[in-house]
């Protein structure tokens, strides 16, 4: 299957961030990228993390990802959801939306244009396509191999009245959404063809807003130029704007610009009420408009001599764009995050007139070198990163009082007093020596690592001058929200050995043929300040804290007791161990200790044992149950005529499962509220079932309402787009929130003076009459400083009423035949349990479960492949609600040798006595498959059951008159398949602050639920682990038991060093500088790591005969110097990855270290020793021969100083 390679860890650099309503109408998501693959999550609203709602799995890298919207039509009150512009090497592109009804990406159209013509000759593409939509959603345009132009029309109000019936006559009757048969086709424009500069190269283009037709600002270079060739060509590069005709496919240019920079790098288009286009150089900054004069500012003084564009300079301003990103988060502001890692907000000043007055920046802090950002709602940045973690923080703005404590940086205008100027500079320096300034990035790291909290980190204040005479002054502080944990781009990887107390425990305690030396994939991760080293781990290995041996021991279980005080936590307090023909009780406290005398019994083997109710216990045996309170025995039920195969209690219900395949629920009461006792509330006796599970339902999901006036508390729901779809009322009770209010212009709409713009450019009109109610915002970054959102959850006390979602309880049932159904249990012990959902065919483990009864049963080729008739046996069965407030329900089953995983959905379109959801199946990469063997024993035993059945069946046939009942399969295998007879899929719910699922056998994992994601990770270190339960206790706080093959009962917990929210086990250790090259020393068990810093020079190496000199040049303070690498060599233990005191050797000046590698040499004779082998090369100019050297390490031991136990080890230079 994988014949050439296999991914096994999946991407984790973000590359593209998108904010839309891609899953839900009502509900943004943000839609990321990286490689080929797609993620959709949820920003909480309750505390802003993230949330995982889907991952999608690609054919192809991501090139680009655009979010278009398709509707609604003008008499529709709903919005429509965004759709996906997907663009692909070479020239692809596909257009995708989100199905509720299947979970699943569904393709609208798809396009290839690669063909021989369009790629005139070249044998490789260098340039990715780029794909950019019309603010008003009348086109979309793909740039493919730099020259050519493809133009994908949409259908909307402007579209209509231009086409006519009479030239498309299909287009009657054609709405926003519809057919793809009834729209245009899209056509390839030859660039060169319309215009002799756009022969050159494409550097951008964007749509403009605020035009009748939609129009395309490209930014190119027409004539090729570098920086060693700016004395006699400069200013290469132009724009050109096109008018585009999607009806009759015309492109007129109408607004040219030549003698641009040299140096630009992107645009972006500035919303309304502004207008025009603003070109990112990479010394300047450029505002284009085609009404009004042009308005540029140069960021650094390289700009004297690069360009002859009228510029205006700033003060105090040392800044360069190249490899920036930026992005407008209202419609005067921009956020720019550069390549140091620099935040900077960009404010745009115009006056009554629309002129561009004056550019002002503010560093308002700095974060991870970012390659993306994205503006969510209530002032939520994203910024995505390749080469760090990515962050979610939250953008605050505060008014204060005082102007002059501000550092500002202003354009310089000629007639600006100087001596003010240098007073505010020199106050602001006073105040930025006495404030505390904390780098982002930094604290981040030490809160994923050292899990500090920091909430709110204020790091700069600036200015913003709204008017001349007037100032309005504010400060801005980020607050961070949560961040996505990135391991690449990955350098350099070693295998070195982990040598830590906790393994070295562990080691002690295995079975020699578990004893292997464990090893750690180690690799550099990030460059400057995002370099980091990442130490990866497949499993999960515990730290023990005792073991002891219990030999014959089968099962165990942790229950709680009624004497517990009720604290946030509460501790177990009897620990119940089964074994062949007997029960061990330990009671647990301070000490362990065995309970000799209780009403536990313990002369049978226990099958279950958990709480009931909140404070009484269960115990159920092969043939009795018994209720107790503490150690104090209730009740006890006998089951001698028909044996208990399996129970399960939940709440205060208890479901036994006999070998004859009947259900039987009891349900706890309390007689005259003083003795509880346990009754039998309902019989499953209609067939004959082999599996049976409890669920508590506090989600919401489970319920047969028809959620047509959806309440707030559906909002809070992943899918509550299923049931928002149904009202169309729900639009009226949305508001919106203005961000970031700093100046007049920032509404979308100008109070006076806009008639005229309306009536030149034919601004969108509003045909809807209720439109002045309801906000339906197009996907258009015009409305970009409004944010569309519903209300407030809980707005006052007499609200919390109406958003208490109801608790139910289920009862999960399968038959021998296959077939699933969940009946919901009353509250009331009068009343029968109701089915309420019924699965046929569940064994054959299908990609989307329906109902029975649902009216639109789905195609066969989104349900798989269907057998007509299954054989796989259904082994176990767990429904489990995971996640902060229990939204996300699962439903993990055993078929055979599989791990089947569903996740629940709401899905409306089913009778009203139904439940009203449905499942699709989920990725689960835990493989719990046995020995081949045992597997085939067990298909063969199955198979002569079936055969017994059938030959009795037909015995029943011909003599009708007999009654005998047909025997079940009650058990497996006695010998190899005995682990069948438990329940191996552990829940837990707080193990380390963790929730999961905790899978025991020859295979255990630990699924472990973070940030929407289910994660699998082995543990497969102690062997086979027969069974598993989670135990708290003074002595192992959040920790959990567990018994190995060789009857050894392990105290443990999880490892404290590990990050679980990655696909592999992490331990991230931060470094701040570049790490290039690591070696693990096998004989002193040390890592070496070359490490480089960044340093700005103002020197050159020239050649002068034989010999080299150095030239020292003197620049003006806002000069941006180059920076210069120093290299330097690190020894580092590896046990807490502390640099080794005295062994750090530091290369000369301009020598860089191009490879680092240990090696074998002959040492006294025969004996073999390791060294560390450098080899350099010294890199000056291109003037100067570049030579190098190669330098031979060896690691001696040394007599360590006086409390300073790592001293015993130093790096000695051989050559």
């Amino acid at each position: 299957m994988f014949s050439i390679y296999k991914t096994i860890h999946p991407p984790t650099g973000i590359e593209h961030a998108v904010w839309a309503r891609f899953i839900s109408p009502l509900e943004n998501s943000l839609i990321l990228s990286s490689a080929n693959y797609l993620y959709v999550y949820r920003i909480t609203s309750h505390a802003l993390k993230f949330e995982c709602l889907h991952t999608f799995v690609l054919w192809g890298n991501i090139c680009s990802i655009t979010p278009c919207r398709l509707g609604p039509s003008s008499s529709s009150l709903i919005p429509s959801k965004d759709a996906l512009f997907l663009s692909f090497m070479d020239a692809k592109l596909s257009l995708i939306e989100f199905d509720p009804t299947i979970q699943d990406l569904k393709t609208l159209s798809m396009h290839y244009f690669e063909d021989e013509l369009a790629k005139e000759g070249q044998w490789f593409n260098y340039s990715p396509p780029i794909v950019r939509v019309d603010p008003d959603m009348r086109c979309a345009c793909m740039l493919i191999y730099n020259s050519k132009l493809v133009i994908i029309p949409f259908f909307s109000q402007l579209d209509r009245e231009i086409i006519t019936s009479e030239t498309i006559p299909s287009t009657a009757n054609i709405t926003p959404g519809s057919s793809r048969s009834s729209s245009l086709s899209s056509y390839i424009v030859h660039l060169k063809k319309l215009d002799a500069s756009l022969t050159g190269r494409i550097i951008d283009l964007q749509f403009l807003h605020s035009y009748y037709e939609p129009t395309l600002f490209i930014l190119c270079e027409s004539s090729r130029t570098w920086v060693g060739r700016v004395a006699v060509k400069k200013d290469t590069c132009c724009s050109v704007a096109l008018s585009i005709n999607v009806a009759q496919k015309s492109n007129p240019v109408i607004w040219p610009v030549d003698k641009l920079p040299f140096d630009c790098l992107s645009c972006l288009s500035v919303p309304k009420p502004i207008g025009g286009i603003l070109v990112l150089a990479t010394n300047s900054i450029i505002y284009l408009n085609q009404s009004i004069p042009a308005y540029g500012v140069a960021l650094n003084t390289l700009t004297r001599d690069s360009t002859k564009y009228p510029l205006r300079p700033l003060y105090d301003l040392k800044i360069a764009l190249d490899l920036a990103e930026a992005i407008f988060i209202s419609n005067d502001k921009v956020l720019i995050s550069i390549k140091t890692g620099d935040i900077y907000l960009l404010t745009l000043h115009t006056d009554t007139m629309r002129t561009m007055k004056e550019f002002t920046f503010d560093r308002i802090g700095s974060t991870v070198l970012c390659n993306c950002l994205c503006k969510c709602d209530e002032n939520l940045i994203f910024f995505g990163s390749r080469l760090g973690n990515s962050l979610l923080l939250r953008l605050h703005e505060n008014t204060i009082i005082d102007p002059t404590s501000i550092d500002t940086i202003e354009t310089m205008n000629g007639d600006e007093n100087e001596n003010i100027r240098n007073d505010i500079h020199e106050q602001s320096e006073l105040i930025n020596e006495s404030m505390n300034k904390t780098n982002l990035s930094d604290s981040i790291d030490n809160d994923i690592i050292i899990s500090n909290n920091k909430n709110d980190i204020i790091f700069f204040t600036s200015e913003i001058d709204t008017n001349e005479s007037k100032k309005q002054t504010y400060t801005y502080s980020f607050e961070y929200c949560d961040n996505l944990i990135n391991i690449g781009p990955c350098g350099y990887a070693i295998v070195g050995e982990g040598d830590s107390e906790e393994i070295r425990l562990l080691q002690r305690h295995l079975p020699l043929h578990y004893q292997t030396t464990p090893l750690d994939f180690v690799t550099t991760s990030g460059t400057n300040k995002c370099g980091s080293i990442s130490i990866l781990q497949q499993t999960i290995k515990p730290e023990l804290i005792t073991t002891q041996a219990l030999p014959g021991s089968i099962d165990m279980w942790t229950v709680y007791s009624s004497t517990n005080e009720q604290n946030e936590k509460r501790e177990h307090s009897f620990i119940l161990i089964s074994q062949e023909t007997s029960t061990l009780i330990f009671q647990t406290g301070i000490d362990i200790t065995e309970l000799e005398q209780g009403g536990f019994l313990t002369n049978e083997q226990t099958i279950f044992c958990g709480n009931i109710g909140e404070q009484l216990i269960v115990q159920i045996t092969r043939l009795h149950i018994i209720l107790l309170r503490d150690s104090t025995q209730l009740q006890m039920i006998s089951f001698e005529n028909n044996p208990i195969r399996f129970a399960t209690s939940l709440d205060r219900y208890l479901a036994i499962l006999t070998t004859h395949g009947i259900i039987h629920i009891y349900l706890l009461v309390d007689i005259n509220n003083e003795q509880s006792k346990l009754i039998e509330y309902y019989k499953l006796n209609d067939k004959k079932y082999i599996c049976v599970n409890l669920y508590t339902d506090h989600s919401g999901l489970f319920t047969t309402t028809i959620n047509n006036n959806n309440n707030n508390n559906n909002m809070n729901n992943i899918y509550s787009h299923s049931t928002i779809l149904n009202s169309p009322k729900q639009e009226i009770i949305q508001q919106t929130i203005v961000s970031l209010p700093s100046n007049p212009l920032d509404s979308t709409e100008f109070t006076g003076g806009d008639d005229e713009d309306e009536w030149l450019y034919g601004g969108k009109t509003i045909e809807n009459p209720l439109a002045s109610i309801t906000t339906i915002e197009p996907m258009d970054s015009s409305n970009i400083s409004t944010t569309t959102k519903p209300l407030p959850l809980n707005n006052n006390n007499n609200d919390n009423a109406i958003n208490i979602i109801p608790t139910t309880r289920w009862l999960i049932a399968i038959s021998k035949d296959g077939t699933l159904s969940i009946h919901e249990l009353m509250t009331d012990e009068t009343k029968s349990a109701i089915i309420r959902y019924e699965i046929a065919r569940f064994n054959s483990g299908l990609k989307i479960l329906v109902d029975v009864n649902d009216a639109s049963p789905l195609m066969t080729h989104y349900l798989g492949k269907i057998e007509t008739s299954c054989s796989a046996y259904v082994y176990e069965l767990l429904v489990i609600g995971l996640g902060p407030k229990k939204d996300r329900v699962y439903m993990i089953a055993r078929i055979d040798e599989d791990l089947i995983l569903y996740e629940a959905f709401p899905y409306q379109n089913l009778p009203e006595d139904r439940l009203k959801l449905r499942f699709h199946r989920v990725t689960c990469n835990a493989l719990v498959r046995t020995k081949k063997s045992s597997a085939k024993k067990n298909a063969a035993k199955r198979q002569k059951d079936a055969a017994q059945l059938q030959q009795q069946q037909n015995q029943v046939k011909q003599n009708p008159n007999a009654h005998e009942p047909l025997p079940v399969q009650t058990d497996l295998l006695d010998d190899e398949m005995n682990e069948y007879q438990r329940m191996l899929l552990r829940p837990f719910n707080d193990v380390a602050n963790h929730s999961g699922i905790f899978i025991c056998g020859t295979h255990p994992y630990w699924l472990i639920w973070s940030k929407g994601n289910l994660r699998a990770f082995p543990m497969n270190v102690d062997g086979a682990i027969k069974t598993f339960a989670e135990f708290n206790n003074n002595s192992c706080p959040n920790g959990y038991l567990y018994f190995n093959q060789k009857d050894d009962l392990r105290i443990s917990v999880m490892p404290s060093k590990r990050i679980l929210d990655t696909p592999w086990p992490l331990q991230k250790i931060p470094f701040k500088q570049t790490v290039h090259f690591l070696c693990y020393h096998v004989e002193s068990k040390l890592y070496a790591a070359t490490i480089s810093t960044n340093e700005p020079t103002n020197t050159l190496v020239q050649p002068s005969g034989e010999d080299r000199e150095s030239i020292t040049y003197q620049k003006e303070s806002n000069f941006l110097l180059p920076l210069r690498e120093q290299f330097f060599v690190q020894l580092y233990s590896a046990i807490k990855w502390e640099p080794i005191p005295n062994a750090k050797i530091t290369m000369n000046e301009w020598e860089h270290v191009t490879c680092m590698k240990t090696i074998a040499l002959r040492f006294q004779g025969n004996l073999m020793k390791t060294y560390i082998a450098i080899g350099t090369a010294n890199c000056f100019n291109e003037d100067v021969v570049s030579r190098g050297r190669v330098i031979l390490f060896d690691i001696i031991e040394v007599v360590p100083e006086v409390n300073q136990p790592l001293t015993k080890h130093k790096l000695k230079v051989n050559i």
